[in-house]
């Protein structure tokens, strides 16, 4: 009784839901074709290893009665209260730049949109300098060339892109 009360912990529950999770899935990837399997198959491959690792360490954490002292846990509660105002309006701005980022994918295009989108995200949302920001749209424009030219993706293009041809990594 006391074996099966340490294994159903919370913790070890959910580290094992995960791993069965991914195990699934890369049993799952065997059945597309052969080109439709690589990404899922190697994602659910390295995702699995990592759950299982994770499901060990769990295992071990309550072996050991670490959470049951309480050992490990951090209060996370704060002092202060944002006011329901503030949290408002932030909401309303991340959802404001969500809604622009669809607008502006059906104006421009994709890749075209998320590098602007990462660019204002990360200088007005986060407050970095331009000098970051500029690097995370052009790191996110990047990751978008490579994914699209290693695994043959057209992004979507804008209706502005019908009238005004650009580039490759943009158009």
């Amino acid at each position: 009784m006391i074996v099966i009360s340490r294994l159903l912990k919370i913790r070890v529950v959910f580290a094992a839901f995960i791993f069965v999770a991914f195990g699934y899935g890369m049993c799952e990837a065997f059945s597309f074709g052969f080109l439709a399997k690589i990404f899922p198959l190697y994602i659910c491959l390295f995702c699995t290893i990592l759950a299982f690792f994770n499901l060990i360490l769990e295992i071990r954490h309550s072996w050991r009665e670490a959470i049951d002292s309480g050992v490990g846990f951090v209060d996370l509660e704060s002092e202060w209260d944002i006011p329901m105002s503030e949290v408002i309006e932030r909401f309303c701005r991340y959802l404001l730049l969500l809604l622009l980022l669809y607008v502006s994918i059906w104006l421009l295009g994709y890749s075209l949109s998320i590098t602007i989108f990462l660019v204002i995200f990360y200088r007005f949302l986060t407050g970095t300098t331009w000098r970051i920001a500029s690097v995370a749209g052009l790191a996110g424009l990047a990751f978008i060339s490579l994914i699209s030219k290693l695994m043959v993706i057209d992004w979507p293009l804008g209706i502005i892109q019908n009238w005004i041809h650009l580039p490759w990594p943009l158009g």
